[in-house]
C-alpha cells in the first residue's frame, strides 16, 4: 500500500476535522495506493486464489475425515483465506510503513495537525479492509467451486476471529518496522518469516508426521492459532459458538506484546543506510600529492563491458534482501524442510530430498532469470538509465548479457546451496561424472527464462506490473510442473500444460543430471530442446523491447 504522498482531508471553514473523518480519509488513501500496487494485489488477493484453484484441481475429489465425506478443500480454503489476510496485515503493512518512513513521509506527517495514532490507525485500517476482502473472496470461491461448507450462523464469530487475527499480525508488522532499516529489508523479513512458518502452521502443509520440535514451534507462534480458529469458526461440524478461547488468547497475547514493542520503539525518522562517510571529501595529505598526468582513454572491449555490467548487477542483487531470499534461501529452505514433514524413515526422507533438489533448483533459476532479472531491468528503464546507456560505449547486447551472466551466477549458487543441503543433510548422492550435464542444464535453463523475462519486458512497461505478471505465471505453473507437487496424478489438461511450458523441462533436465539413479552422461536432450525452443521464441518477442521509460 505504499504511496509517494499522503494528504490530510480539508476541513470546512470554521470546522475542526474530527478523528473519525481523519482516520477514514487516511484509510481510503491506503486503499487507493494498494490498488495501484500490482505486486501487493497479487500476493494478498490473487495468490491465495491461485493456490486454492490449483489444489482444487489437483485434489478436488479427495475426501478426508472419519467417514470420508469431507472434501480436502474444507481445510485448505480457510487456510488460504488466513494466508491472504496475513499477507495484507503483516507483510504489506510492514513494507508500506517502512517505505513511508524511508521517504520521509511519516516524519513530515508529524508536523501536521494529525495525531500519530491516527496515521497508524489509518494504515492499519486499510490493511484490515484488504485482509477481510481477501478472506471473504477465498472462502466464497471455496463455497462456490469446491463445495466448502460454512456455518452461516457463526459468521459473527468468523468476523471476530478475522478481526483479532488481523489486529495481531498488524501489530507484528509494525513491530518488524522497529528492527529493519528499509522497505526492502521489511519485505525480505516478513516473507522470510511467513512462508516457512506457513509450512508448520497447517497452511501449506497439513502433516501429522511433523517432528515434535516443529509441532511445538508452530504451536508457540500465532499463525497456526489464527488458521485453526478461523477454520473452527466456519466449520459446520464444530460445536460451540465458534470462538475457541485458547487460540484467540494466543493471538491476543502476541498482539499485545507486539503493540507494546511498536508503541515504544517505532521510529518515524528515516534511518541511514549505515554506509555513509561523514565529513565530506577528505583533503589529501600535504606532501603526498602526485602530479597529474595524461591518461589514455580506451574504449572497453565488449567482453569487458559484459564483465563490468555482470558485477554491477550481481552487487545490486546481493544487496536486495528480498531477491536473495526468494532466489537462494527459499529453495534451500524447502529442500531442508519438506523431507522433515514427510512420514517415514531416513530412506524416505532421502528420497524426498532427491526429488526436491532439481525441483527447487529449477524454481530458483526461474526466479533469478524470469522474475528478478526483468524487474531490475524495468526499474532501470523507468529511471531512464537504459535510454542514457545508449549514449555510452557499452553496446546494448553487452548490458543484457551482463544481466544474464549475473542471473547465471546466482542460479548456480542456488543449485549449489540446494545440493549441499540435500547431500549433507539427507545423504543424497550426486555423480561427479554428470556435473557437466548439470552445468549445461543450468545454463540452458537460465538462458530460456531470461529470454522469456526480456519478452515480458517487451510487452509490459511498468516494473511493478512485470513482477506481478512473472510471479503470477510462475507460481501457478509450479504446481503442475513437478516443482511444488511432484509425482501426483494430475488431470490430463494440467499434465499437458506442464509439458508445453518450460519449467517442467528444466526440472527434468536437472533431475537427469543430478540423479545418481539415471544412466548415461545425464543430458536430457528432449527437455533441453524444449528449453532452447522457448529461448528462441522469447528472444523473437524481446526484439521489440523499448529502452525508453513509459510516458507519464
Amino acid at each position: 500500500m505504499a504511496t509517494d504522498t499522503m494528504q490530510l482531508p480539508a476541513a470546512r471553514a470554521g470546522q475542526r476535522l474530527g478523528a473519525p473523518g481523519l482516520v477514514a480519509t487516511l484509510t481510503g488513501q491506503g486503499l487507493r495506493s494498494f490498488s495501484r500496487n500490482p505486486t501487493a494485489v497479487f500476493f494478498t488477493l490473487a495468490m491465495p486464489l491461485f493456490f486454492l484453484a490449483i489444489i482444487g484441481a489437483l485434489f478436488g475429489d479427495v475426501r478426508v475425515g472419519p467417514g470420508g465425506d469431507v472434501r480436502l478443500a474444507q481445510f485448505f480454503a480457510p487456510a488460504m483465506a488466513v494466508f491472504g489476510a496475513v499477507e495484507a496485515a503483516f507483510c504489506v503493512l510492514a513494507v508500506d510503513t517502512a517505505l513511508l518512513r524511508e521517504r520521509g513521509i511519516l516524519l513530515r506527517m508529524r508536523g501536521t495537525p494529525a495525531p500519530p495514532w491516527a496515521i497508524l490507525v489509518g494504515r492499519i485500517g486499510a490493511a484490515a479492509v484488504v485482509a477481510m476482502v481477501s478472506a471473504a473472496v477465498v472462502v466464497t470461491a471455496g463455497v462456490a467451486l469446491y463445495g466448502v461448507r460454512v456455518n452461516w450462523r457463526s459468521l459473527p464469530a468468523a468476523f471476530a476471529t478475522l478481526l483479532l487475527g488481523v489486529a495481531c499480525f498488524a501489530a507484528l508488522g509494525l513491530a518488524v518496522v522497529t528492527v529493519v532499516r528499509t522497505s526492502v529489508a521489511a519485505q525480505a523479513f516478513t516473507n522470510g518469516v511467513l512462508i516457512p512458518l506457513a509450512f508448520i502452521s497447517d497452511i501449506f502443509a497439513m502433516s501429522t508426521s511433523m517432528p515434535v520440535w516443529l509441532e511445538r514451534l508452530g504451536s508457540a507462534l500465532p499463525l497456526k492459532h489464527f488458521a485453526t480458529a478461523f477454520a473452527h469458526s466456519i466449520d459446520p461440524s464444530a460445536s460451540g459458538a465458534g470462538l475457541p478461547a485458547d487460540h484467540l488468547a494466543v493471538l491476543a497475547g502476541w498482539g499485545i506484546g507486539a503493540t507494546l514493542i511498536a508503541w515504544r520503539w517505532l521510529a518515524w525518522e528515516p534511518r541511514g543506510s549505515g554506509g555513509a562517510v561523514a565529513g565530506g571529501v577528505a583533503a589529501p595529505e600535504r606532501g603526498r600529492v602526485k602530479p597529474l598526468r595524461a591518461v589514455r582513454v580506451r574504449r572497453p572491449s565488449p567482453w569487458t563491458s559484459v564483465r563490468i555490467q555482470a558485477g554491477y548487477a550481481l552487487t545490486g542483487l546481493i544487496r536486495d534482501a528480498t531477491a536473495v531470499f526468494f532466489t537462494v534461501i527459499f529453495p534451500m529452505l524447502l529442500v531442508a524442510l519438506m523431507p522433515v514433514l514427510t512420514a517415514g524413515g531416513a530412506d524416505q526422507r532421502t528420497e524426498v530430498a532427491r526429488l526436491m533438489l532439481p525441483a527447487m533448483s529449477a524454481y530458483g533459476i526461474a526466479v533469478a532469470a524470469y522474475v528478478t532479472l526483468p524487474s531490475g531491468v524495468a526499474e532501470a528503464r523507468e529511471r531512464g538509465a537504459l535510454r542514457r546507456l545508449r549514449g555510452t560505449p557499452m553496446p546494448p547486447w553487452a548490458y543484457l548479457a551482463g544481466r544474464v551472466a549475473a542471473a547465471l551466477l546466482v542460479a548456480a549458487a542456488t543449485v549449489l546451496g540446494a545440493a549441499a543441503v540435500a547431500v549433507v543433510g539427507y545423504g543424497v548422492r550426486i555423480e561427479a561424472g554428470r556435473l557437466p550435464a548439470a552445468l549445461v542444464a543450468i545454463a540452458v535453463s537460465v538462458g530460456c527464462f531470461a529470454a522469456l523475462g526480456f519478452a515480458v519486458l517487451a510487452l509490459v512497461r511498468r516494473s511493478q506490473a512485470i513482477t506481478a505478471l512473472t510471479l503470477g505465471t510462475l507460481l501457478p505453473l509450479s504446481f503442475f510442473s513437478d516443482v511444488f507437487v511432484i509425482g501426483a496424478d494430475l488431470p490430463k489438461a494440467l499434465d499437458v500444460l506442464g509439458d508445453i511450458f518450460p519449467l517442467k523441462h528444466a526440472v527434468h533436465a536437472l533431475a537427469e543430471s543430478l540423479s545418481a539413479a539415471s544412466t548415461g552422461a545425464g543430458f536430457a536432450w528432449g527437455d533441453l530442446a524444449v528449453l532452447a525452443a522457448w529461448s528462441v521464441a522469447g528472444m523473437l518477442v524481446a526484439r521489440r523491447m523499448s529502452w525508453r521509460a513509459e510516458a507519464s
